[in-house]
C-alpha cells in the first residue's frame, strides 16, 4: 500500500495539468495575501463587521477550493481507478497486494497531493502574514477529503476514462452551483444537495465540519465494496 501511495503521490506532480494548477493556486494566494498585507485598513474594516483576520488572507484559497475544487480534482484524477482497469494493470497490482490496499493507497496518495498543494499556498500566506490560519486550513482539508472520495467513487463506478472525463467537467461545474445554492435556499428540490454536499457544513460548528469527512468515508467504502466485486 505504501508503494502505491508513494507512486500515486509522485506521479501527480508529473502531470502538466497538476503543475499548472499548483502554480495557479500559489500565484493567486501570493497576490491576494500581498494585497491584503499592503492594505491593513481593509482587514480592520472586515473585522469590525464580524469577519476574521484569517478569512481575509485565505479568502482566495477558499474561493478556489469551493468553486473550482471539484473541477481541478477531476481534471487530474478522473481516471484514478478506471485507468488501471482499462490498461489491465489492475490485474498485475492485485497479484501483489489486496484490492483494499490498492484503493487506500491510491486514495491517500491523491489526497496527500492536494493537501501538499494547499499547504504550499498556506505557507506562502504564512510568510507574508506571519500567521498560520489553522481553521481555514482544516476547512480546505475537509473539503478536499470529500472531493477526492467522490472522485474515487465516480472512477470506480464508471469503467471508461473518457466518460469520467466528461462527467468530471459536468460535476465540476454543476456541483458547486448546486452546493452553494442549496446552502442559502430552502427549495425542496435542493434539499438533497444541502445535506450530501459539504458546503453548508463548513460554516457551522467544529463538529459539523466532520460531517463531510463521514460522508466522504462512506463514498470511499462504497468504492471499495464495488471494487471487491468488480471483474478485472
Amino acid at each position: 500500500m505504501i508503494h502505491i501511495l508513494t507512486r500515486e503521490f509522485l506521479e501527480s506532480f508529473k502531470s502538466v495539468r497538476s503543475i499548472l494548477i499548483i502554480l495557479f493556486i500559489t500565484f493567486v494566494s501570493y497576490q491576494s495575501a500581498t494585497f491584503i498585507d499592503s492594505n491593513p485598513g481593509l482587514i480592520q474594516e472586515i473585522v469590525k463587521i464580524g469577519g476574521e483576520e484569517g478569512t481575509v488572507y485565505t479568502a482566495a484559497i477558499a474561493l478556489i477550493v469551493l468553486i473550482l475544487g471539484f473541477l481541478f480534482v477531476f481534471a487530474t484524477s478522473h481516471d484514478l481507478i478506471n485507468k488501471e482497469i482499462e490498461l489491465k494493470t489492475m490485474r498485475l497490482l492485485v497479484t501483489k497486494t489486496s484490492r483494499v490496499q490498492i484503493m487506500v493507497g491510491k486514495f491517500l496518495g491523491t489526497l496527500l497531493f492536494w493537501v501538499a498543494t494547499i499547504t504550499i499556498s498556506f505557507a506562502v500566506i504564512f510568510i507574508i502574514s506571519g500567521s498560520w490560519f489553522l481553521k481555514d486550513y482544516f476547512h480546505s482539508f475537509v473539503f478536499l477529503f470529500y472531493i477526492v472520495s467522490f472522485v474515487v467513487l465516480v472512477s470506480t463506478v464508471f469503467t471508461k476514462s473518457k466518460l469520467t472525463m466528461f462527467l468530471g467537467i459536468l460535476f465540476g461545474i454543476a456541483l458547486p452551483i448546486l452546493g452553494l445554492a442549496s446552502a442559502v435556499s430552502n427549495n425542496w428540490y435542493l434539499v438533497p444537495f444541502k445535506y450530501l454536499l459539504p458546503y453548508r457544513y463548513l460554516e457551522g460548528s467544529i463538529a459539523l465540519m466532520f460531517v463531510p469527512i463521514v460522508i466522504g468515508a462512506f463514498y470511499f467504502l462504497i468504492s471499495v465494496f464495488i471494487m471487491q466485486r468488480k471483474d478485472l
